[in-house]
């Protein structure tokens, strides 16, 4: 219940109808009703004064706002209190329910990071990142004296890293080696693969890492990719797979790689004979010795060479567990009697932050449950967060491509409602905003009243802009006006709207009114159209809106 409700206040009654329904708003008001309107106003202005500092505090528990921690319900912990939370959210440490007035301290190491004193009833901390992880001290004391001191652990969901896909089991003679997929995250990543293949994975340690390995012959002949996944999000990796039986570049044959140093590189090709030796990798025109750089096991080499065949299939394994800028260049595999194809590699730790979207999007009421709003973006190195900020302030995490080592797309697909959408995306520490101005349109609703003093009929109603409007009349007998044909246009009443006519061009309110007299029938009807379409016209008797309104003005008086 409302304020107003609460306090009696009634304001002015308003009929509302479409079609062959009527309409009239009494806009007379009895002087109690203002001084008991204008009191109202008083009071609740007053409320939110004295209400104000609390308002300042995020709610708990809402999504992307804030958590709460209540040191009262934990005076006597046996263990740590362990909080999980959002990249984004704010932690609110509510000191209510402490007897006295406490002085508290929000301790990391040996810094203070907050002081709560002279009875404040709360500490809320920045939006936290994934560097805000980790272990904590709240203490707290009255008169000099301790009243308890607690260990927090903060755990901020975070998303998985890209995956570092290499090889692993090189070592075992005639077989075949694994491919390996490692990740880390809060909660920890599991571990998928492509084409819905089961290999094995498994974490490692409380630092969200995971571990999966899949064995090469289950893609000897086609190309893969690893994704680490958890709450937050997914990450992907590929093998980049090159086909020398084809002379052209298949369509998932990548002509060009760019990755940030630290990340992995694993390259393939293969041919088809039981006869053929194995095909070979080239940099800058510089062969690459199979045996040289060939892979070892639980090293760190810089580069390294792994032939392999399965079936009647021979490949070549180009690895890089971690790439510098060196590795940056062109790498060509060839093969006796076959086309070459090349990938040019680009290690690179510039940082870059795009998006476009459109400026406006104009839905119907009907489309807006089933309408997404979608953003086309571009960085590197790695997306680290998408939010969409609705009208009305919320957060919601953006909709993501799956199985992709590049989301180029991020969506929002939550009901849409009128206002501004904005975009948040961070990259590399770069950070972009972009805007959309949403229209959700409905069919307009019209409100008439006849003015018994002047003789007019006035109408009410708001639209999407630009709009034309038009009053027509059907001077013949109810049964004879079905057709567009019996209905005339009144002179000098028709309107254009412009979106230059007012900066609200969604919903803008239109008035429009029409003398009786050049009404010359009992019927008329007032018809508007808007970009979304032409409204069913709205059809309405002279003689019977002239009476309801008198006998609601007798009502009301």
């Amino acid at each position: 219940m409302s304020l107003f409700h609460f306090l009696g206040v009634k304001f002015p009654y308003r009929w509302r109808c479409c079609s062959k329904k009527f309409s009239f708003q009494n806009t007379r008001m009895k002087t109690w009703r203002q001084r008991n309107m204008i009191a109202a106003v008083l009071l609740l202005c007053a409320v939110l004064a004295l209400c104000s500092d609390d308002m300042e505090t995020p709610a708990c528990g809402s999504s992307y706002e804030a958590a709460c921690l209540t040191p009262a319900d934990y005076l006597n912990p046996s263990a740590p209190i362990s909080k999980v939370l959002a990249v984004g959210e704010k932690l609110v440490i509510s000191l209510e329910g402490l007897s006295g007035s406490p002085v508290c301290h929000w301790i990391r190491g040996e810094d203070r990071v907050m002081t709560a004193r002279n009875g404040s009833q709360s500490m809320v901390t920045s939006p936290l990142s994934e560097t805000d992880s980790g272990e904590y001290t709240l203490t707290c004391d009255s008169n000099n004296a301790a009243m308890f001191s607690t260990t927090v652990i903060l755990h901020v969901m975070k998303r998985p890293t890209k995956p570092q896909l290499m090889l692993d089991g090189v070592d075992v003679s005639d077989t075949n080696p694994l491919f390996k997929c490692v990740s880390e995250g809060f909660p920890n990543p599991t571990i998928t693969w492509s084409g819905n293949k089961v290999g094995q994975w498994s974490f490692k340690g409380s630092d969200g890492r995971t571990q999966g390995t899949i064995s090469s012959t289950e893609y000897y002949n086609r190309g893969m990719m690893c994704c680490a996944t958890n709450a937050e999000g997914q990450e992907c990796s590929q093998l980049y797979d090159y086909d020398l039986e084809s002379s052209v570049m298949n369509k998932d044959e990548v002509s060009t790689v760019t990755l940030s140093e630290g990340q992995s590189l694993l390259l393939r090709c293969r041919v088809k004979g039981y006869s053929l030796r194995s095909p070979v990798w080239e940099k800058g025109g510089r062969l690459l010795n199979a045996r040289t750089l060939s892979c070892k096991p639980e090293e760190e080499e810089e580069m390294c060479i792994k032939n392999d065949s399965h079936y009647n299939v021979r490949m070549a394994y180009l690895s890089i567990r971690s790439v510098r800028e060196e590795h940056s260049g062109t790498y060509t595999c060839t093969s006796t009697n076959k086309t070459p194809k090349s990938v040019h590699v680009h290690v690179s730790d510039e940082v870059s932050l795009s998006a476009q979207l459109d400026e406006t999007k104009i839905i119907s009421a009907q489309e807006a449950s089933s309408t997404c709003l979608q953003a086309t973006v571009s960085y590197h190195p790695v997306l680290q967060h998408c939010s969409w900020e609705t009208p009305d302030k919320k957060r919601t995490k953006c909709v993501r491509e799956t199985w992709v080592t590049q989301h180029r797309t991020v969506k929002l697909c939550d009901p849409l409602i009128s206002g501004d959408y904005t975009l948040h995306l961070e990259a590399g520490g770069q950070k972009e905003t972009k805007t959309i101005s949403v229209c959700v349109v409905d069919e307009p609703k019209f409100n008439f009243l006849f003015n018994k003093d002047d003789g007019t009929i006035n109408l009410e109603t708001a639209s999407l802009l630009p709009a034309n409007y038009t009053w027509m009349f059907c001077s013949k007998s109810n049964d004879s006006c079905e057709t567009d044909s019996s209905w005339d246009e009144v002179p000098n009443a028709s309107n254009t709207v412009s979106e230059t006519d007012s900066n609200f061009s969604c919903n803008k309110p239109i008035k429009s009114s029409v003398s009786k007299d050049v009404v010359k029938g009992d019927q008329f009807r007032f018809c508007l159209t808007n970009s979304v379409g032409s409204c069913p016209p709205t059809y309405n008797n002279l003689m019977l809106l002239k009476v309801s309104s008198l006998i609601l003005l007798l009502t009301w008086l």
